[in-house]
């Protein structure tokens, strides 16, 4: 079911109000419906600021814009709420075979309700600007958490709780250059950032996603962000050096997982600039990313094995790590031991052990695209 009203008032003032309800068989059982239904409204309203009082002449547009909007979904993949058997098909004669992942006969739709206030501007005749602010809260999302594979099981579907997200979107284009002989130079930035909170959780903590050979594991707690990323990682003495064992010179891991950064970038950027004379059209894409980092599997493996340049000094006289060491007194000095066993070394920065020798930043600004063409009139 979908309806939707709309009222406007001197062609100034608009509203839209929007009703749907979804039935979802994916969330049903044999014994229970009621969680496979779920209704969802929207509210959006927007003014014309600048036919309703008079603004600067070099303002052309202007229109101030409000929504509130409900979201709700079940997925699309079967057997959620039952237990089925999965197909073997890569075994031998096919057949049929136990499940890894646990259902949840109790599993609730998600439901995501969005708060929007924008405005839209046009100025000078050839600038258009689209400001955006939301937060959204996410009940019930519907995750896989890792479980003791002693169960029977490897995954266990679950209702995530609450989660919060926050952020800014800005769209701008604009016309530079426009000239005569029919070059114009046309520019388009778009710009989104995004913060997210786990604000409720069943468990105090629930581990998402593991490494397939460890290292880094996706966790969600209370009060942190839906793509945290936790691994052993450096001990670090109070200024944030990395310590080194006094005798050994290899560098000390944590015995506890810590926090190594979000898999999720805080922002991202789009920029294009579009260059046109007569039939000749030039189209250039930058994009990039920042707040983010990731776990390299591949890194682990060929730092572990020698096979990265990083691994190449101190293989025939020895290496000292630049870090400190805590002496007889307590105290952090320099490190001044040098390391003989090579593979070891490497080994404590980049080993399976530490995950945070090979997690990176997943910051970026790239060339995404350029094109030239001719259009044939």
């Amino acid at each position: 079911f979908y309806g939707i009203a709309s009222a406007g008032y001197k062609n100034i003032l608009f509203l839209d109000l929007t009703a749907r309800q979804d039935w979802s068989s994916v969330l049903a059982t044999p014994d229970r419906s009621e969680n496979a239904g779920f209704f969802y409204p929207s509210a959006s309203a927007s003014f014309v600021l600048s036919d309703a009082i008079k603004l600067p002449r070099s303002i052309n547009f202007a229109k101030l814009r409000f929504s509130v909007a409900g979201v709700g979904s079940g997925g699309t993949t079967p057997y959620l709420t039952a237990y089925n058997y999965q197909s073997a098909g890569n075994l031998f004669s096919g057949g049929l075979q136990n499940p890894t992942l646990l259902a949840n006969p109790d599993l609730k739709p998600l439901r995501t309700t969005t708060y929007e206030a924008g405005i839209n501007l046009r100025m000078f005749s050839r600038l258009n600007l689209d400001v955006a602010a939301y937060y959204g809260d996410t009940k019930d999302q519907i995750l896989e958490r890792v479980v003791d594979r002693a169960s029977g099981y490897a995954k266990q579907l679950i209702n995530a709780g609450r989660v919060s997200n926050r952020g800014l979107e800005v769209g701008l284009n604009s016309t530079i250059l426009k000239l005569k002989n029919g070059f114009q130079w046309s520019t388009n930035v778009v710009y989104s950032f995004n913060t997210n909170k786990i604000e409720e959780l069943n468990d105090s903590a629930v581990v998402l996603q593991t490494g397939p050979v460890g290292g880094g594991q996706i966790v969600a707690k209370v009060g942190g962000s839906m793509g945290d990323l936790y691994g052993r990682g450096y001990v670090r003495s109070p200024d944030g050096q990395v310590v080194y064992d006094a005798q050994t010179g290899f560098a000390k891991i944590t015995q506890e997982v810590v926090y190594l950064g979000n898999t999720i970038p805080k922002g991202k950027l789009g920029f294009t600039n579009t260059f046109t004379y007569k039939g000749f059209r030039l189209n250039v894409l930058f994009d990039g990313q920042y707040g983010g980092v990731a776990h390299s599997l591949t890194h682990y493996k060929l730092a572990e094995q020698g096979k990265t340049t990083n691994t190449l000094p101190g293989r025939y006289n020895g290496i000292i790590g630049n870090g400190v060491v805590l002496d007889a007194s307590g105290k952090y000095v320099p490190n001044t031991t040098v390391a003989t066993d090579i593979d070891e070394y490497y080994r404590s920065h980049y080993g399976i052990d530490n995950a945070e020798g090979s997690t990176f930043s997943t910051d970026f600004i790239k060339l995404r695209e350029a094109r030239l063409d001719y259009t044939i009139s």
